[in-house]
């Protein structure tokens, strides 16, 4: 603030003035002190914001989870999240799905913030112009996965399908496993009869005996491992790695990444305690699943499930693959780089 000089020599001259004057300035400086005060509060304020100030609105959080598949169930389970949230008057709504495909239908809705699925849904998402990103990723999964047969079926090898019925589950990692396996017997779809189900209708027409060969997945896998009524032709992890990914909402990441943050923290600490509690999980499982608890635990003893990554270069390039491979084959309509839908936190 700046006052002339001739101002000021007149001020001092008139000594009624200067009294009213001196007044003047004083409360000049006061009121210029207070604008500094409140726009250096309105700056720390616009720089410094808290945390939570986002999710503040958010009152309901939609979870997506597999009925057959540890993840999501686990956390459910353990009631982690909830013990978190509801504090913060937050509501953890769970809502279950029978595979991949429809819960990406649902995200792409709205009806689901974040949901656990392998690795086929996130790319038909992707190329349908689904706005998802990939937010974390599994422990490799593959192994979990195979091809089986009953187990007096008179075929003995992937070279014996040739002409044979063979489930196919659209839009599910276990399509992206069935062509990578008859990749590796040097097959094609038309080597094979493709019987497109889905994975609920493709396991009763199996039992029924309406199609030659069943891929599936753990724990109907493991459960029919246990009872010794099918054989195993390949297994996913003999012909492809494969792990499952966390795939949230573009608008639930941009406007809520705090509790992106405490959803894979609970994740992560509910599988640090399923290591060390595996007969605690089989049952926790069970009761969230239809299978019994002798089939998780085969399972969890069998292969590897647990963990919680950050999307690492190599687990891009391995979607990347899947990405190619399904657009050389004519079964997405357009390609796209998996990098471009990765949450960068």
């Amino acid at each position: 603030m700046k006052i002339h000089r001739y101002v000021l020599q007149a001020i001092c001259k008139n000594k009624p003035f200067r009294t009213y004057a001196k007044s003047l300035l004083v409360g000049l400086f006061i009121l210029a002190g207070c604008s500094t005060q409140k726009s250096s509060q309105s700056n720390s304020a616009s720089t410094v914001a808290p945390t939570n100030s986002v999710s503040s609105n958010l009152k309901v959080i939609h979870v997506g989870h597999q009925n057959g598949t540890p993840g999501l169930n686990l956390l459910k389970a353990r009631g982690l999240l909830e013990k978190r949230l509801t504090p913060q008057g937050i509501q953890v709504k769970w809502i279950s799905f029978q595979g991949g495909p429809p819960m990406m239908e649902a995200m792409a809705a709205g009806s689901i913030d974040i949901g656990n699925v392998g690795n086929l849904p996130p790319v038909f998402a992707q190329a349908g112009g689904n706005p998802i990103v990939y937010v974390a990723a599994t422990g490799s999964n593959a192994g979990a996965q195979a091809i089986i047969v009953p187990k007096n079926s008179s075929i003995k090898t992937l070279a014996d399908l040739r002409g044979k019925k063979l489930a196919i589950q659209k839009g599910t990692a276990l399509q992206y496993f069935v062509l990578r396996a008859l990749a590796s017997a040097k097959f094609k779809l038309n080597d094979i009869k493709p019987v497109y189900l889905n994975i609920p209708d493709s396991t009763t027409a199996f039992e029924g005996g309406n199609i030659d060969a069943l891929p599936i997945g753990d724990p109907y896998l493991a459960s029919r491992e246990l009872n010794g009524t099918v054989r195993v032709l390949v297994r996913g992890s003999d012909v492809a790695p494969q792990r499952a990914f966390y795939i949230a909402t573009e608008n639930f990441t941009k406007n809520h990444p705090d509790l992106l943050k405490i959803i894979l923290e609970e994740q992560r600490n509910a599988e640090e305690w399923a290591k060390a509690n595996s007969n605690q999980v089989a049952k926790l499982l069970a009761d969230q699943t239809k299978y019994k608890p002798e089939a998780w635990e085969f399972a969890l003893k069998q292969r590897p499930y647990f963990g919680v990554f950050e999307m690492k270069d190599e687990f891009v390039a391995e979607q990347q693959q899947v990405v190619d491979l399904f657009y050389s084959q004519k079964l997405i309509p357009k390609t796209f780089q998996v990098k471009d839908a990765v949450w960068k936190p």
